[in-house]
């Protein structure tokens, strides 16, 4: 685990040197950046989705596990996933994007695309319509 900026650094600047034995500094750090953009572009896709979640819990519409000590839901945790949305955010989480971080960083563009972001692109948008219709039944139900 990176806790500091240096510990961060250090793998990279390996890395860096190991790909300058064929390609120039340039191009390796262009691909280490492109891979950086990749990721926190997955990550505001996680976000969002994380976002959601966490809205049907604040407007009751959700259960919010009683473990749960803060307002999002906890991404670790999903083997104990009661519902369809929190089943599908944890597949985005813990396979979707891993796979968009490895294809993206292990140079396999195309995996880290159609197994990675795709999918994410997909989750995301189930985890929408889903959220979607945990509010239409809410009106539903208080219309009556």
């Amino acid at each position: 685990r990176s806790l500091t900026q240096e510990d961060w650094q250090k793998p990279r600047d390996k890395m860096l040197k190991t790909c300058n034995q064929c390609h120039s500094i340039n191009f390796a750090s262009q691909q280490l950046t492109q891979g950086d953009n990749m990721i926190r572009d997955a990550d505001h896709l996680m976000a969002e989705a994380i976002r959601i979640v966490a809205g049907l819990y604040k407007d009751g519409l959700l259960p919010k596990p009683a473990n749960y000590t803060y307002p999002f839901p906890d991404l670790l945790t999903f083997h104990d996933a009661p519902t369809v949305i929190e089943q599908k955010l944890f597949v985005m989480y813990l396979e979707h994007r891993m796979r968009t971080f490895q294809g993206t960083f292990h140079a396999n563009p195309d995996y880290a695309l159609w197994y990675g972001w795709s999918e994410m692109q997909r989750d995301l948008t189930e985890i929408k319509s889903l959220a979607a219709d945990y509010r239409d039944k809410a009106k539903e139900s208080a219309k009556r």
